[in-house]
């Protein structure tokens, strides 16, 4: 009898135990996301801001939130709606063909008639995002010596572009005044060509020097004309240089200060016409191979190629491959031609704006609210794009249930790899975040944010989100806030 006592008191005491553990851990738990909150909230970097925190594991209950409705400016967070977007409508392995036709016959040794380079909506023609010998230089050398070797040495015609797949705007809505013309909000071009984009080179500068104007540009734009209200700054260590379109002219307005130096100065910039400047660099490669090109370059928009003769077909990688570099380089031209293309091979009419509607359409069936998102670009440029952390969690947690889900996590930066061209590669190699954390992140003036995936210390899956807008600390604050979020997260039992 005493041994019977004595074995329930024993398993009174091991259950008391065992409760008295559990709530210590749900205390613990409690106490470390409440500190989290509490430090958040008394963070000198956050003073006037306004922010949002949004964690969840994957199929279960939220681990942390702090506004997570609140509607704010996710900056280029927003590339995973339209990668999102891009996978659902137009799937992982479509590609674009970009083509050359010839409107005329060949009579003997000369191509009697006018040329078309047809444009695709291909955001990497002509660059070297996946392999050098795409580079246009080498691609439209290659067309030539095609051509050469078949015996071709004349052309009586012209070389014409058209970009006519696409229609509408072609900068990124919204977008600030002082981006459009800089290489990071480059024209979305149904022929786009070597990231539509060009080198401005300045001359070395000395302190005192002001309206510093480019020694030359590179390759060489024909038409191009520059004002510069550029000026030398001891206080600076590198360039900051922005060019900037003028409307409806050839005007290119370049503001900001150069450091002193005994060197040139490099920066980039956008092109201004993207299919004219290819029409004209395949003129020149023609005659660079001794074809003689009796005609001009330019644009001409429409035509009817079902009964032209194809010349050339230049084919794209898939479009996994494509969102890959969307978000892994956070490429604003790539997202902003990906969401025109969208409406082109859907039976749009090329526009960002059908796109757009036609990604609104798509995270609506995905299950996100309306009332949590508010997007006018592709790329996160705009500081009128809106969207919640609730929004962007239910996407990511969406995508898990969908057949790219491996494809889209494989455009994501992972934090603290050093191949990595990211804030969080091998800065943040030895945080406990690092390595099983997968995150895309943003950045403009006022806005910086993450979103993604991470694990606990169990192993087990999260989904987060920390948006920080109108702050007026330096970023690198708002990026150590983002490295202790990433760190509770990973640390989190």
């Amino acid at each position: 009898m005493k041994s019977c006592r004595l074995k329930n008191k024993m398993r009174r005491l091991i259950l008391t135990l065992l409760l008295n553990c559990l709530c210590i851990s749900a205390f613990s738990k409690q106490e470390s996301r409440v500190n989290f909150l509490r430090d958040l909230e008394n963070s000198p970097a956050l003073n006037n801001s306004v922010y949002s925190v949004y964690a969840k594991y994957v199929g279960g209950k939220d681990i942390i939130e702090k506004n997570k409705n609140v509607l704010l400016v996710p900056a280029s967070v927003l590339k995973l709606f339209t990668t999102a977007a891009v996978l659902e409508i137009l799937g992982t392995d479509k590609t674009f063909e970009t083509k050359v036709y010839l409107d005329g016959k060949i009579k003997g040794k000369t191509l009697e008639g006018d040329i078309y380079l047809v444009g695709a909506g291909d955001p990497s023609f002509g660059s070297k995002d996946f392999n050098n010998e795409s580079f246009y230089k080498d691609l439209f050398a290659s067309w030539a010596s095609i051509l050469k070797n078949k015996g071709i040495s004349q052309i009586k015609g012209n070389i014409y572009a058209d970009d006519s797949l696409f229609s509408g705007m072609q900068l990124p809505w919204q977008a600030n005044f002082k981006n459009i013309g800089n290489y990071f909000a480059a024209k979305a071009d149904a022929l786009t060509i070597a990231n539509n984009k060009y080198k401005i080179i300045f001359p070395p500068v000395k302190d005192g020097e002001n309206n510093i104007m480019p020694l030359s540009t590179e390759p060489k734009i024909k038409g191009l004309k520059f004002k510069s209200d550029v000026y030398s700054s001891p206080k600076i260590t590198r360039e900051d240089v922005y060019a900037t379109f003028e409307p409806a002219s050839n005007i290119i307005n370049l503001n900001g200060a150069l450091p002193i130096s005994e060197t040139e100065t490099e920066i980039y910039a956008s092109l201004p016409n993207p299919a004219e400047f290819a029409a004209e660099s395949f003129v020149e490669s023609l005659q660079n191979a001794g074809i003689k090109v009796s005609g001009k370059a330019g644009i001409k928009k429409g035509r009817d190629y079902s009964q032209k003769q194809l010349l050339f077909t230049h084919i794209s990688p898939s479009i996994k491959n494509i969102v890959k570099r969307t978000n892994k380089r956070s490429d604003n031209l790539y997202a902003e031609v990906l969401v025109r293309d969208i409406s082109a091979y859907t039976g749009g009419n090329g526009t960002a704006e059908d796109g757009l509607k036609k990604v609104k359409d798509t995270l609506i069936n995905m299950g996100i609210s309306e009332e949590d998102f508010d997007i006018y670009d592709a790329s996160g440029l705009s500081y009128v794009n809106n969207v919640s952390c609730k929004a962007t969690v239910t996407l990511l947690e969406q995508i898990l249930t969908k057949p790219y889900v491996q494809e889209f996590k494989d455009s994501l930066v992972i934090a603290g790899n050093r191949d990595e061209k990211s804030l969080f590669s091998s800065r943040v190699s030895n945080k406990p975040f690092a390595q099983k954390t997968l995150l895309k992140t943003g950045a403009l003036d006022k806005a910086r944010t993450i979103a993604g995936y991470t694990k606990d210390e169990k192993g087990k899956d999260i989904i987060f989100c920390f948006f920080v807008n109108n702050f007026k600390t330096n970023g690198r604050n708002i990026t150590a806030l983002q490295d202790k979020f990433l760190t509770y997260l990973a640390t989190n039992n």
